[in-house]
């Protein structure tokens, strides 16, 4: 595939997409060229004080959109904290509701400081940025398990395209591609690697050039599995982890730099 051509210095703002490390969770920031921002899960409750002082060390003082992509306690525990202590605008949910003591404490963060809270729909686009395309690919039905509600998001800024799996199963993923063009530059892997997620048909229609995986060193689960590690070998990705530190891309749309390393360019 040829390289794309790029002028040598870009003038559009980046698009910055933070996978934060959170242990054995999923945190995800992405800050717009507009200046607005939007926290994609806390991870677990433990986790909460982290995203706050990562939002501090941003200078971030308000969120402009909260998602919690499903009700499970890695993804929106950390919310918990973070709803308490930051100014968010507004919460996009997944509408998967859950009988959880963690659930209860979320939905009660969020009656207590009276934000308004909207169901994410299959197919909607996100408005925040005239120039940031941003799509929920997939959301909460109530007939489904927490993961296969989880929002999965397709987020792109010109040529550049991010892929968030959320914790969507592999019937998630080919009811997706069955709908989508689902290509990604940058793709976060479902379920933190576990063998429920991420077939081969999802790395084969994304062919991202770079995945993230999001779990704890240590973790009981087996994150990530060994058969999900193996696929990702094969078809020569470039795999970068959470357990190790957050993980940073930021580009403006033609080039990605990650953790402010060398700029590459995108392959199309």
């Amino acid at each position: 595939m040829p390289v794309m051509r790029v002028a040598r210095e870009s003038q559009r703002t980046p698009l910055t997409v933070t996978f934060l490390k959170v242990g054995q969770g999923d945190s995800t920031l992405l800050s717009l060229p507009n200046g607005k921002h939007i926290l994609i899960d806390g991870g677990p409750h433990e986790a909460g004080e982290a995203v706050i002082h990562k939002l501090i060390e941003k200078r971030i003082k308000k969120l402009d959109l909260v998602i919690s992509t499903h009700p499970d306690m890695d993804h929106i525990g950390g919310l918990i904290q973070v709803i308490q202590q930051v100014p968010v605008t507004m919460i996009l949910d997944s509408g998967k509701h859950y009988y959880s003591l963690t659930y209860r404490m979320y939905i009660r963060s969020v009656k207590e400081r009276k934000i308004p809270f909207i169901a994410a729909k299959e197919g909607q686009f996100l408005p925040l940025d005239p120039n940031i395309s941003i799509r929920v690919l997939n959301d909460g039905k109530k007939k489904d398990a927490n993961n296969e509600s989880s929002i999965v998001l397709q987020v792109r800024y010109n040529k550049a395209d991010f892929l968030l799996m959320g914790d969507a199963d592999v019937a998630t993923e080919k009811r997706i591609i069955d709908r989508y063009s689902v290509h990604a530059d940058v793709l976060k892997i479902g379920h933190h690697g576990s063998y429920t997620s991420s077939s081969a048909r999802l790395l084969t229609s994304a062919n991202p050039q770079f995945v993230v995986l999001s779990y704890g060193k240590g973790n009981p689960y087996g994150h990530p599995h060994q058969s999900v590690m193996k696929r990702l070998r094969k078809y020569g990705m470039q795999v970068y982890s959470t357990a190790s530190g957050d993980i940073e891309f930021q580009t403006d749309g033609s080039n990605i730099v990650i953790n402010r390393k060398t700029p590459l360019p995108l392959l199309k």
